[in-house]
């Protein structure tokens, strides 16, 4: 045997050898001493085949067909490079486009913002089956391209029992969200229900919420038109405690209370009750009120001290817009928005079923800030007389308050007082902020009105704002929009024929015809 047979049998043994180390890598998965042996003894061969064929290697690589070949190699190289830039710098710079109407595609302000603030690595499995995870596969996708600390994965229970024992999964279509020690699992596949998980389990605490009763105020666990659990399942869905509160029992407002809500009271405050809730504020206390029409003067008068005037009005509405809600001029609409940290990017409408004017006062504290939040339109003013049913109604210059009316105020100013410190630095009182939020109507919160355009928004973001918890004021994921088409009988027929029948037969008529001409 020459040498030259011997280089040929060293070369196709070595590229075979190589293959069979490559081949091994690829199903173990690690580098074993053994793999790495294989392809040290495959790349010696071959190194052995060029040291032997080397003048024949010399020859090939100088002839003119050899020229051409390594050009065009070349080239393909050249080409594949370019591709390969491409698609790294698209995988870093995706750009995405949802042409959607409803943008369907596209997640929720407030779940964008949320991820975008995460500082903390959020770890999310998902137990599917294989043939299901196409269900939620896309969503945790769309989430992770907002935040590289959005970790997630999806389990096949069936395939990987092990780990759904670990985490006691007992039903497919389990989702677990994990992030420092804390744990939250939902059964549904909704942006809403996965982004309201995501603030739970990344939350720190919870804060509570006091609703303020025994003066007729909307009753959060009631059901009916008027209630507000809506706004109670709201509140605990974003991670806060809500609970009653009556102060005629108490002393003080208590320590844990985060806000204070006052929604729709019909009786007035009894004096020691005003004085804990003028104290609490006074120590840096949050408070919202959702005063109507006939809410007692006590909470005006109450309101006035800290430069917000409640105005002794109803808001009517010429525009007629109320009719589109089946109800009358009594019914305001509002789109003008005064900048503001719960009105940032807001840009829908709100609607006040029977409101009145919120303002700032002329006599404001110094130093106190005071936003005129949501003002209607200019067709609306505020009617001093008071409405009659089916009666006329028209403004009355010098009498009425003229449009735009404002039907929000914001309030915030350095507590009067400090608070002490617990612990180490308990010497050193801690110094915070008061802050109101001033509703003229509470009805826009109600269950039946909270989901009426930007209401519930508006009502969340001025929670959120209350509560110091800026980072969840933003637009909230909604349920997908049906936007299906239903067809009746005929019209399905319709189509059908022109669809199914006619137009091929035209197609094959006009066919024929050319035919038939030609021949």
């Amino acid at each position: 045997m020459n040498r030259r047979k011997i280089g040929d049998y060293l070369g196709l043994g070595g590229v075979a050898v190589i293959l069979i180390g490559l081949v091994s890598y690829s199903v173990h998965g690690i580098l074993t001493p053994a793999i790495s042996v294989t392809l040290g003894v495959g790349l010696a061969a071959i190194v052995a085949y060029g040291v032997l064929n080397f003048a024949d290697i010399r020859t090939a690589l100088s002839s003119r067909s050899t020229r051409f070949g390594s050009n065009a190699v070349l080239m393909a190289v050249v080409v594949l490079g370019i591709l390969i830039l491409i698609n790294f710098v698209a995988n870093r710079h995706s750009l995405r486009a949802d042409t959607t109407a409803a943008k369907q595609f596209s997640l929720a302000e407030q779940t964008r913002k949320i991820l975008k603030n995460l500082d903390r690595d959020v770890k999310v499995t998902a137990f599917y089956r294989a043939e299901d995870r196409w269900q939620i596969e896309s969503l945790l996708k769309e989430y992770a391209h907002y935040s590289p600390r959005f970790k997630w994965e999806i389990i096949d229970p069936d395939q990987r029992p092990a780990e759904a024992k670990q985490y006691n999964i007992s039903a497919y279509n389990t989702i677990v969200l994990e992030c420092g020690g804390k744990e939250e699992r939902i059964t549904t596949r909704t942006e809403q229900d996965l982004t309201n998980a995501l603030i739970k389990v990344t939350r720190k605490e919870n804060k509570k919420i006091y609703f303020l009763t025994g003066h007729g105020e909307k009753d959060i666990e009631a059901t009916d038109r008027e209630g507000y659990d809506a706004v109670r399942k709201l509140l605990r869905n974003e991670n806060y405690d809500v609970e009653k509160i009556l102060l005629a029992e108490k002393d003080h407002v208590p320590d844990d209370c985060a806000l204070l809500v006052v929604a729709g009271p019909k009786t007035a405050l009894l004096e020691n009750e005003a004085s804990m809730i003028r104290d609490y504020l006074k120590k840096g206390g949050k408070a919202l009120f959702l005063l109507d029409p006939e809410s007692p003067d006590e909470y005006v008068n109450l309101l006035g001290e800290w430069g917000i005037e409640v105005g002794k009005n109803v808001v009517v509405d010429a525009s007629g817009i109320g009719r589109l809600f089946g109800a009358g001029p009594a019914m305001p609409i509002a789109t003008q928005y005064t900048s503001h940290a719960i009105t940032q990017n807001f840009q829908l409408m709100t609607i006040y079923p029977y409101a009145r004017s919120v303002r700032k006062a002329t006599n404001a504290p110094v130093g106190a800030t005071v936003t005129e939040l949501v003002k209607t339109s200019s067709n609306a003013w505020g009617e001093t007389e008071p409405l009659s049913r089916g009666g006329m109604v028209r403004y009355d210059e010098g009498k009425d308050l003229p449009g735009p009316v404002p039907v929000a105020v914001a309030y915030e100013k350095e507590a009067e007082e400090t608070t002490p410190r617990s612990g180490e630095d308990e010497l050193r009182p801690v110094r915070t902020k008061t802050r109101l939020v001033v509703f003229g109507d509470s009805d826009f919160a109600s269950n039946t009105y909270y989901r009426v355009q930007g209401n519930g928004d508006l009502f969340m973001n001025a929670v959120s704002w209350l509560a110091e918890q800026e980072d969840l004021i933003s637009i909230r994921p909604k349920d997908p929009e049906d936007r299906r088409v239903n067809l009746t009988r005929s019209q399905s027929r319709l189509i059908f024929w022109v669809t199914v029948v006619l137009m091929p037969l035209a197609v094959l008529g006009a066919g024929a015809g050319i035919y038939w001409k030609r021949r």
